[in-house]
Order: structure tokens, then sequence, then C-alpha cells
């Protein structure tokens, strides 16, 4: 009899161990699958939010939502900038160049004095004051410096003027302007490390038409943002496109950022004439 109950406590025994195993293996594949159905959903989740934003582009709504196949997207699109708000763009990398414009490029905005055919949809047309405030980086160890560039008319042709501006004296010289107040938590959101008031009064009456800002010295991408002077307004001149794509129990979020006209950057680099260049 004690010889029957040990075989029966092996057996017993064996059977557990061989359900442990088998409950392990079945708990393996379940979560192999479960995991691989997340990585398909997640991956067609972003398709479609992608899908959902170039849909948006063209057909221009500010809100929509679209079926695509078995997934959805919904997007909801600002335009930027409004109001006195400030236009923040995403982080730049070394010597990536952004532009802002001044004054509407729409052709149906008159240039160089500023007038819209219909004032209703080009509000304002142009930017009205003298200075403008600039703000960039986000790093205390990684310091960027700034070149900005503004084109304006004046006694009937396009002309430009030029500010260079460093956080720190650099070896060797650079002969930068030093910006004494990069303290961080500046500007929109309190996320810019450097900021300064670019002022061109001293121009004279011109039409400021644009300012590209280009970073410099910076290793790691970083942001760039212009806000106005007082009551100013800037034109409005680009779009935030935010889209939600859903596949089955799995969101995923996009954001674009998308300017409506963007001056080539090789035109930083290169000399353009009408008629005969002479050396």
């Amino acid at each position: 009899m004690r010889e029957k109950g040990q075989v029966v406590l092996i057996l017993i025994l064996v059977m557990t161990v061989a359900l442990g195993i088998g409950i392990s293996v079945v708990q393996r594949s379940l979560s192999d699958v479960s995991t691989a159905s997340k990585i398909e959903q997640s991956s067609r989740a972003f398709s479609a939010a992608e899908a959902g934003i170039e849909k948006a582009i063209q057909s221009g709504a500010t809100v929509d939502e679209f079926n695509l196949d078995s997934n959805t997207a919904s997007v909801d699109m600002q335009t930027v900038p409004t109001g006195t708000n400030a236009l923040e763009y995403p982080p730049l990398a070394k010597e990536e160049t952004a532009t802002v414009w001044l004054a509407d490029p729409d052709p149906n905005v008159q240039l160089p004095d500023c007038t819209a055919i219909d004032p209703t949809k080009h509000s304002p047309a142009c930017y009205q004051q003298n200075s403008l405030n600039v703000y960039w980086g986000n790093s205390t160890t990684d310091r960027a410096a700034l070149e900005l560039t503004l084109v304006y008319y004046s006694s009937s042709q396009y002309q430009s003027q030029k500010w260079y501006l460093d956080q720190i004296t650099r070896t060797p010289a650079n002969n930068f302007d030093i910006v004494t107040t990069c303290a961080g938590s500046l500007g929109p959101g309190s996320k810019y490390q450097c900021s300064k008031t670019i002022d061109w009064s001293s121009l004279g009456t011109v039409t400021p038409m644009l300012i590209r800002a280009r970073l410099l010295y910076n290793s790691t991408s970083q942001p760039v943002a212009v806000a106005p002077i007082g009551l100013g307004s800037l034109p409005a001149q680009g779009s935030i496109f935010t889209a939600t794509g859903t596949s089955g129990q799995t969101q995923r979020k996009i954001q674009v950022f998308r300017l409506d006209k963007v001056v080539p950057s090789f035109f930083d680099y290169a000399i353009f004439s009408a008629g005969t260049i002479t050396k």
C-alpha cells in the first residue's frame, strides 16, 4: 500500500509540473499574440493618422473625420498665429532656417502698400510695428547662437538687415552680439533660453516682408519663436494639424506643422539676378 501511495504522489507531482509548464506556454503564447496584435494596431493607427492629415490638407477642412478601411482618423486644424500670439517653430537643427512672414504672401495682398483685396480674409495683411521679440534655445549646455535676416522693401527695392546673436563668447571670436537675457524660462510657455528684441526703426519708413532665423553652433534641435510687440499681430501663415488615428482599441496621435509658403533655403547661399552679373 505504501508503494502504491508513493506512485500516486509521484503521478500527482508529474501532472502538476506538466500542468504548470502547459499553463506557462499558453500564457506566453497569448502574451505574444496580444503583443503582436497591439503592434499591428499601433502601426495601423499611425497610418490612419497620417492619411487623415493628408486628406485634411487636400480638403482644407478645419475639423474632419475619416473612415479608412476598418480604421478611423479625426483631424483638427488650427491656423497660426492668431491675434497677438507668437509664432512658435518646431525644434530646428543646426543651420536649419525658420521663415516668419511679416507681410502676407497671398497674391490677393498688394505689396508693398499692404492692401488686401478682401480685408476680411487677410487681417492683418502686414505687421505694423517696428520691432519684434525673438526667443530661441532650450539648453544651458548646448548653447545655440542665432542669425536673423530681415528682408524689407524700401526705395523701390528689396533690401536686408542682419543680426548675429550669441549667448557666450566663443574661441575663436565670432564678433556676434552677446545677449544678456539668457536665463531660461522665457517666452511663450516659459520654455526658451534666450530672448532679444530686434528693432528696425532706424531704417526709416520701410515695409518689412519677412524674417529668417537660423540656429548656429547647436548640436541638438532647439525651438525658435517670434512674438509681436504690444498690440501688433503677425499675418496668419501656417497650420497645425493634430490627427488621432484609431485602430481597434489603440489610438495614436501625431501633429504636423505646415507653412503655407516658404522661401527655399538655397537662397541663403545663392545669388539671383534677372540680368547679367558682373564680377
